[in-house]
């Protein structure tokens, strides 16, 4: 049986980029993006827009999930964006992040106490997953089952986001926008001033609802992206045991193993872009209304300017693009980078022999992002 798509996307990637660094799919009707200074300038145009969902959504059909939708300003341009970004990039510092160090190792020691001693271990399930949750709901400052219940609710919202011409997938996450709407009511009396999203709560001058819409997109953005850089990053490890054992014996740069992994398997290989206006991007006219997908998978890979893009390398120097560029950068990357750093160096320090059984791999389908469903593995 050959590898599907979902175990392996980046030879369709390659023959992407091989094709044209930016290319007109008759199939799709979409701008495909894959060279990585094309991306680099559709993601930092003024141009593009963000809002795609205006283009094509059964959403409409569902008042809840239009508003909700409509409420995340990852889906808004400026200055309604840049207005809504405000109110909480100050929390999302890189400063904030390291702040946040103590938590992050209780998060991830706790779930490390937990399958120590088990005879197998499903690293997305029993590590990955959980320890996204955890470090989530310290960001919120609220209980892990809050987070924990969120991303089972949001998974509906994923899958929808990734074929949003679906009505069943719509109709699916309306009822979980339902779920979720009622789970962070019930919690707004009680969040802390140290919960990013505290100043939500009272402030007149946004948008109504603005708390709840964003504590769905914070919960979205933050469990999907750190649990699937935590559980790929592992597995990528498990088959280059000479690096795993770097990793394990601190022999390694983390940072670096990071970026690394971020560059290598993106947690989010695609971002959709609409023009606004006409805009050349490496020669070729994108006409206003145009839908534009911007694969990062393939722009980090970048195969027309590296030799060895497959090959997993610590040492390498080039820069990813797995969080974005532009005014859409994504604001808890630093958390997502504190996480990964802290849960991969721990789990290797305490594993070193973990052993893998190949046939349990499965990867996440239909959801948008690059993430294991599961991937057992033994450890010592």
């Amino acid at each position: 049986m050959g590898v599907s798509f979902w175990d392996d996307p980046y030879p369709t990637y390659k023959s992407f980029q091989e094709r044209s660094a930016i290319f007109w799919d008759d199939a799709l009707e979409v701008w495909v993006v894959t060279g990585r200074d094309a991306a680099g300038t559709v993601l930092r145009s003024t141009a593009m827009s963000s809002d795609w969902l205006n283009i094509e959504s059964a959403s409409r059909e569902f008042p809840e999930l239009e508003q909700m939708l409509g409420g995340w300003f990852l889906l808004k341009d400026p200055p309604e964006h840049t207005r809504l970004r405000r109110t909480m990039q100050s929390w999302f510092s890189r400063g904030r992040a390291d702040s946040l160090t103590e938590e992050v190792q209780s998060v991830v020691s706790t779930h490390l106490d937990r399958v120590r001693g088990l005879p197998t271990v499903d690293l997305a399930r029993d590590f990955a997953a959980p320890v996204a949750s955890g470090i989530l709901a310290r960001v919120l400052d609220v209980p892990d089952e809050v987070t924990v219940t969120a991303a089972e609710h949001l998974a509906s919202v994923a899958r929808f986001l990734a074929q949003p011409y679906r009505r069943e997938f719509a109709a699916q996450a309306a009822d979980a926008v339902d779920q979720l709407n009622s789970l962070y009511r019930d919690l707004a009396p009680s969040l802390s001033r140290s919960s990013v999203l505290f100043p939500l709560l009272d402030d007149d001058s946004l948008p109504p609802d603005t708390y709840l819409h964003t504590a769905h997109l914070v919960s979205f953005a933050g469990q999907e992206t750190t649990a699937g850089l935590i559980g790929t990053g592992l597995l990528h490890l498990l088959h280059r045991p000479e690096l795993y054992k770097q990793v394990a014996e601190g022999q390694a740069d983390l940072e670096a193993v990071v970026e690394e992994l971020l560059r290598f398997d993106t947690p989010v290989p695609q971002v959709p872009r609409v023009a606004l206006s006409d805009v050349v991007v490496d020669g070729r006219t994108i006409r206003a209304g145009d839908r534009v997908l911007v694969v990062l998978a393939a722009a980090n890979r970048d195969w027309a300017n590296s030799e060895d893009a497959d090959v997993l390398d610590f040492a390498r120097e080039q820069k990813n693009i797995a969080f974005g560029a532009g005014v859409h950068y994504c604001l808890g990357a630093p958390i997502a980078r504190r996480g990964a750093l802290t849960a991969i160096r721990d789990w290797t320090a305490t594993f070193p022999e973990t052993l893998l059984s190949p046939e349990t791999v499965r990867w996440a389908v239909g959801t948008g992002n690059r993430g294991l469903e599961s991937a057992v593995v033994q450890v010592a």
